[in-house]
């Protein structure tokens, strides 16, 4: 485990139980946010190898949406 990674493990442990839910929501909203962002990362990547190519913007625009048809 790393050194910041030693240091979050104690100080949550030194937290009061009733404090400890607030950071977990916190840690959970960051890790969900990096997520959507290395997503929205890829697939700009992906629009822009496949530039040019006849459908790929309303394919990807669909796959942003969430729209699967």
């Amino acid at each position: 485990m790393s050194a910041m990674r030693d240091e979050l493990h104690s100080l949550v442990d030194q937290l009061p139980d009733d404090r400890v839910q607030p950071v977990i929501a916190l840690v959970r909203e960051n890790l969900l946010a990096s997520r959507r962002i290395q997503a929205a990362a890829a697939l700009e990547r992906i629009r822009d190898r496949m530039r040019g190519v006849t459908g790929v913007d309303e394919e990807l625009d669909q796959l942003r949406e969430g729209s699967r048809g």
